[in-house]
């Protein structure tokens, strides 16, 4: 019997490696499971673009430079040509307050484009391009009288001055003198 217990004890020694073997093979499945994984999911990443390196943000930044209107050569000179004086009043921004703001409205453009914008904005359309700068400003959110850049302001008084033109004069807006009083 003695041999039976030794072919026992080897069996239980057979048994535990054999456990022993199952459990290290479990655990080498999860780490290789979850090793596909996080490559699974950097690929995604990089495909996606999610968290992108610089040169993927210099290509967003020249798309959306290129939708902002009309970009002169580099080696093109802009000159500054003034609007117009505003005083508008917004009643839409906030609720039981009235806004009163006051800027003056420069253009910059190409100066080639100088001459024809000017009789363009003193005669043949003044009344049309104050009109409709008026009313992006009655109709301006608190946000977009509170930036700092005012992007938003300069963004539409540039889209919206090239749509009454019906031409693509002005490359960028400037505001000067620019106050806001709320009552």
């Amino acid at each position: 019997m003695a041999n039976g217990n030794e072919s026992e004890d080897d069996r239980g020694v057979d048994r535990k490696e054999v456990v022993e073997k199952k459990s290290g093979n479990g655990k080498m499945k999860i780490l290789i499971l979850i090793v596909v994984a996080m490559l699974g999911e950097a690929g995604l990443f990089f495909f996606l673009g999610v968290g992108s390196s610089g040169a993927s943000d210099a290509t967003t930044t020249e798309t959306m430079s290129g939708e902002d209107g009309p970009q002169p050569d580099e080696e093109e000179e802009l000159v500054e040509v003034e609007v117009h004086d505003f005083s508008v009043t917004n009643t839409a921004a906030a609720a039981d307050t009235v806004i009163h703001i006051s800027f003056k409205v420069h253009a910059l453009l190409a100066i080639d484009q100088e001459n024809g914008f000017k009789e363009k904005i003193t005669a043949s359309h003044k009344v049309r391009v104050r009109e409709s700068i008026e009313t992006i400003f009655r109709s301006a959110t608190m946000e977009d009288l509170t930036d700092s850049s005012l992007s938003t302001l300069k963004r539409l008084v540039r889209e919206e001055i090239n749509r009454v033109l019906r031409q693509s004069y002005v490359v960028n807006i400037v505001f000067n003198d620019y106050k806001t009083i709320q009552q």
